[in-house]
This record gives structure tokens, sequence and C-alpha cells, in this order.
């Protein structure tokens, strides 16, 4: 039963790719191309696995990020908690100006988040990294994060 609903799930993902014309950027079509003074590219492969990719790739982006790791500098609530984590905000990019910071509200704290991680492995790198300057900062996970650029 369990590879029946496999089967079908797999056909109508790829009768779905097969009829979807409108796919982001081909990312096989990207890696062909020719640029000067590098080397070239060539794969071979069935159309559907081409067509499948590119299904992920939009489904994807339509979520506007993928689950990933953040980690949290600055959690509190109250009054001040605001203004607050404006100026630990601030205090951030000032310090690590190349790394994404946002400042959330999640009733009825006020958050700011900094990074963009895909692994535990690298957000636990980035802690170590600020723990100096944020010692009670932590990991937050299944989080969406940024699209790689």
């Amino acid at each position: 039963m369990a590879k029946k609903i496999t089967l079908f799930l797999l056909s109508a993902l790829l009768w779905i790719a097969n009829t979807n014309a409108q796919l982001p950027a081909d990312i096989f079509a990207r890696l062909q191309t020719n640029q000067p003074g590098q080397g070239s590219v060539q794969i071979k492969q069935h159309q559907d696995i081409t067509n499948m990719v590119n299904l992920h790739i939009s489904l994807m982006h339509s979520l506007r990020g993928i689950k990933g790791y953040r980690v949290c500098i600055y959690y509190n609530s109250g009054q001040e908690a605001r203004v607050r984590s404006d100026q630990e905000r601030g205090k951030f990019i000032s310090r690590y100006e190349d790394i994404s910071s946002d400042k959330v509200f999640e009733s009825p704290f006020w958050k700011v988040y900094v990074g963009n991680f895909r692994s535990k492995s690298e957000a636990l790198k980035f802690l170590e990294r600020i723990r100096v300057d944020y010692p009670n900062a932590f990991i937050r996970e299944n989080i969406t994060v940024e699209f790689p650029k």
C-alpha cells in the first residue's frame, strides 16, 4: 500500500512538473551556460529529473525561505523591550555588519534574531563567536531563514 501511495505521489509531482511551464530559472541551464575564461559543463539526464528539481526550487521560493537556525541575542517583554531591542540590534549591526539581523515581535516578547544558518553546526560556530558580546544568546531552530545568496 505504501508503495502505491509513493508511486502515485511521484507520478502526480511529475505530471505537475510537466504541465508547469513557468518555473524559475532552470538551475541546470545556468550550470551549462558558458562563461568566458571558465570551463564548460554538460549535463545529460532525463527531462523529468530537471522538472522535479525545478519544481522543488519553485516550491521552496514560494515559502520565502527554508527551515534553518537563527541565533536569538535579545528576548524580553515590558515597556522598554521595544526600545532595548532596537538598541541591541544597532549594537549588533555595528559589530557584525556582514550578518543579517531582524527585530521580531512574538507576543508578548520583542526578540532580535541574527544570522541565517542551514545547519545547527553553523549556528553553534557563530554562537561561540559572539558569546563574549552576548552571553545569554541561544539558538532557535526550525525557523524560516533566507535562501543563501
